[in-house]
């Protein structure tokens, strides 16, 4: 989608201007534009979404931004919108060559989810000195300019973890399902895991797999080793346990606690099986993009918004697991329903340095 051009020009006086703001750490406040009404209420912007690679779970966020993005369209915050996917496999390369060419279509606010925390920062401080309102999603970015919204990945290893710990009474053999080897998420997701099995001394870890988040791959892990395996309390991590729990069966072994997707084939599945022994599902929250996006309208209203907005995950108990199955298509995931009340009460809390509470389920 062409962008109309609405931003001012950025002429020597407003680059010197968004340099001192950069240098004295305003990443995090609020834009003001052509695009603001003398309320103080902003209209017609245009958004940009720039995607680093597709999988389901981004494909729900995709859905859940374009649902939002029109919504303020029919309002007349925003006039135009558009997702564009980086070519190749989720490489920076690509990615910051599609930044620089939707920069080129002046959009007043850029989301990116990145390909890479570190190689795409040049790319992000350029859309920002360009006077673009920028967030990033889904990655922790060290930059001097944009918004960050994320979920926090410590928080998700504990969360992928301590539940199953509970469910099996602290002790007993355990596989620990590794996520994306490598990423800045997974890394944090796993240094919380070795921490917390610190406190669990009756907790043997058996053995790794490199299930990369992916139920199918986390199956083929686990069937390699599985016959070497003693008995198996938990598989806890990064979801997967739809496989997991195949993979078990094929072998006519009892399921152990696992981590379940939140799409809805894996939740349903959960169900229908029956499976009730403390398995649970935990992950990001693809809906996390409906909140960045209200976070950008508060910096074009030029409110106080924090430099990282740090949100709850997803989690599904067997409490309310039949509430999910009801909501989710097949291939859609589960996303927490934040909208502009919402938002602002996460960033009212951050600022307050209290805990941000989820939408609840209904």
């Amino acid at each position: 989608m062409k962008f109309t051009k609405t931003r001012r020009a950025w002429g020597a006086a407003a680059a010197a201007a968004t340099a001192a703001l950069v240098l004295a750490g305003c990443a995090g406040t609020g834009t003001t534009d052509d695009d603001t009404t003398a309320g103080g209420e902003p209209e017609g912007l245009s958004v940009a979404l720039s995607n680093g690679f597709v999988n389901g779970w981004r494909l729900t966020l995709i859905d859940k931004f374009e649902t939002a993005a029109e919504e303020l369209k029919s309002e007349g915050i925003v006039s135009e919108y558009s997702v564009v996917n980086a070519p190749g496999e989720n490489s920076a390369t690509e990615q910051a060559s599609q930044i620089r060419s939707l920069m080129l279509e002046s959009p007043d606010v850029l989301m990116v989810i990145p390909a890479s925390s570190t190689a795409l920062v040049p790319v992000i401080e350029e859309a920002c000195s360009a006077g673009i309102n920028v967030i990033i999603l889904d990655a922790d970015m060290d930059t001097s300019c944009g918004t960050v919204v994320r979920n926090d990945y410590g928080q998700w290893g504990e969360d992928s973890l301590v539940p199953a710990l509970e469910a099996i009474g602290g002790e007993g053999d355990i596989v620990i399902n590794r996520g994306v080897i490598g990423s800045q998420p997974e890394e944090a997701f796993h240094a919380r895991q070795l921490e917390i099995l610190e406190d669990y001394p009756d907790v043997t870890v058996s053995a790794e797999v490199n299930g990369y988040c992916d139920s199918a791959t986390a199956q083929k892990e686990i069937v390699a080793i599985l016959g070497s395996l003693p008995e198996i309390a938990a598989v806890p991590g990064c979801i997967g346990g739809m496989g997991v729990v195949q993979a078990f069966e094929s072998a006519g072994r009892e399921a152990p606690v696992v981590v379940f997707d939140t799409d809805g084939k894996s939740l349903e599945f959960w169900q229908t099986s029956g499976i009730d022994n403390g398995s649970y599902a935990a992950l990001t929250d693809p809906g996390q993009v409906v909140a960045a996006l209200h976070v950008a309208v508060a910096k074009e209203r030029g409110e106080e918004v924090p430099e990282q907005v740090v949100l709850p995950l997803v989690q599904v108990t067997q409490d309310n697991l039949s509430t999910w199955v009801e909501q989710l298509d097949t291939d859609e995931y589960a996303a927490n329903a934040w909208d502009e009340a919402s938002t602002q009460a996460a960033i009212e809390a951050l600022l307050n340095g209290e805990e941000v509470q989820a939408p609840v389920v209904e």
